[in-house]
């Protein structure tokens, strides 16, 4: 399976993702996603309980994966 490459529209991308879904995106964008956009998110889908898990970075490729888990 290819996995979707986000290189821009960071929130957009992630606001967009259903359940399940995987997206991948450059390791600058980690502190971004995970100290701002997330939590944002996290607050504006709060009634419907939205979450993402930030997984770990894969330092020879410069990616790191979010899954929407909830």
């Amino acid at each position: 399976m290819k996995k979707k490459i986000i290189t821009e529209n960071y929130t957009p991308a992630l606001r967009d993702m259903e359940v399940g879904d995987i997206l991948t995106f450059p390791v600058k964008a980690k502190p971004s996603i995970k100290g701002t956009i997330i939590p944002r998110l996290r607050e504006e889908f709060c009634v419907e309980g939205a979450d993402w898990k930030v997984g770990e970075t894969d330092k020879k490729k410069g990616l790191f994966d979010v899954e929407r888990v909830a």
